[in-house]
């Protein structure tokens, strides 16, 4: 089949276009190489900062509409809003893609409005809790400017949420929470879990250190409130005080995403996300690595998914900090706890996220 994935996010699209080329799919990848991240790309969609970057990249998505981006026999759009442009752009671009190609897709692997609204004034939320709501209702991090809930939430932008969702014909999940949320709000739109493609073949390998144990927080600057990564940080702070010369945290800027890789097996453990019910690209990158991930692990995400023996992860609760912070203080002081942990990832990442495997859950929907 010949593929475009139009849009990307932490290089999903971009490992899952190689497990595809590997099955034989011709597969081409339009993004911004996900900003600062910079990954693999075969169109360049960065846009140039200003009015004048957004004109400069609607010209240029315009015409690629009648050559580069046009006779597709599936099109797979990382978000509705698949490119730097405003909503009232993108719904003349999506009719446009939607006539020129094939089957129109939605890879689910990032917010969108729909899963905004849902958090924030869902009755009750699909979810326990996330970066917008927990027990208490929303989340401190939520009424912040970062957050930028007004833009989600105006009408502009839910209003071509509605069209986007309207247009596709079905999805294809990378999380276990924007599965569940898709599921609940669009009950017709056929959908199915793909996960978090992994490459396996080339994953550099970590040993678990003899020293201090080594911990690298991996926390996107700018979006630590949204993760609870400054919460994390905090516990870490706090463990390597207390632990005094057996935890060393390492807390460097936004590193690009080939850097990042090859640097994560460096580590003993990977701090990555608070409000995650499911592991995402760091933590499965950290797995395959027998790197030890804090991140998404729940019950919920395990039933999921099927899996009843591993439990490679430590997952942190938001509704319950000091119980999270005693439970991380004792893992990070039990070197056979964590060799145990660290030994169950790549297995975890072979049964579950094997960048082939998930290639394979993409075509069969693409059939079925």
């Amino acid at each position: 089949m010949k593929i475009l994935f139009l849009g990307d996010g932490s290089a999903y699209h971009a490992n899952l276009a190689v497990a595809l080329r590997r099955q034989g799919h011709d597969v081409t990848v339009a993004s911004d190489g996900t900003r600062w991240m910079q990954t693999d790309r075969d169109i360049d969609l960065q846009r140039a900062f200003g009015k004048t970057g957004g004109a400069m990249l609607w010209m240029k998505m315009s015409s690629m509409m009648e050559s580069q981006l046009t006779g597709f026999d599936i099109v797979h759009l990382s978000s509705p809003s698949f490119t730097s442009l405003k909503p009232v752009r993108l719904a003349v671009l999506l009719k446009k893609i939607k006539a020129g190609n094939g089957r129109l897709f939605y890879s689910a692997l990032g917010t969108d409005s729909d899963y905004v609204r849902n958090c924030l004034y869902g009755t009750p939320p699909v979810l326990r809790y996330s970066e917008w709501h927990d027990a208490t209702g929303h989340t401190p991090w939520s009424h912040t400017a970062q957050a930028e809930a007004e833009a989600w939430l105006s009408v502009g932008l839910t209003d071509y949420t509605d069209e986007f969702f309207c247009t596709v014909e079905g999805a294809v999940s990378a999380l276990y929470e924007y599965h569940k949320v898709i599921e609940a709000m669009h009950p017709g739109l056929p959908l199915a879990y793909g996960g978090i493609p992994i490459d396996m073949s080339d994953i550099p390998r970590h040993k678990l250190s003899e020293g201090p144990v080594r911990i690298l927080y991996a926390a996107h600057k700018g979006r630590e409130g949204e993760k609870g990564a400054d919460i994390l940080l905090g516990m870490l702070r706090r463990v390597e005080s207390e632990l005094k010369g057996k935890v060393v945290v390492d807390t460097p800027e936004n590193v690009p995403y080939h850097q990042f890789r090859q640097r994560l097996a460096d580590y003993d453990v990977v701090s990555d996300q608070l409000y995650s019910f499911t592991p995402a690209t760091t933590a499965l990158m950290a797995m395959a690595m027998g790197v030890v991930p804090i991140s998404g692990g729940t019950p919920e995400f395990y039933d999921f998914i099927g899996e009843r023996e591993l439990r490679p992860i430590f997952n942190p609760d938001p509704l319950d900090l000091e119980g999270t912070y005693q439970s991380l203080k004792t893992l990070l002081s039990d070197r056979d706890a964590l060799r145990s942990m660290s030994e169950q990832g790549p297995e975890f990442i072979r049964r579950h996220n094997d960048a082939g495997l998930v290639a394979r859950r993409f075509v069969d929907f693409w059939n079925n």
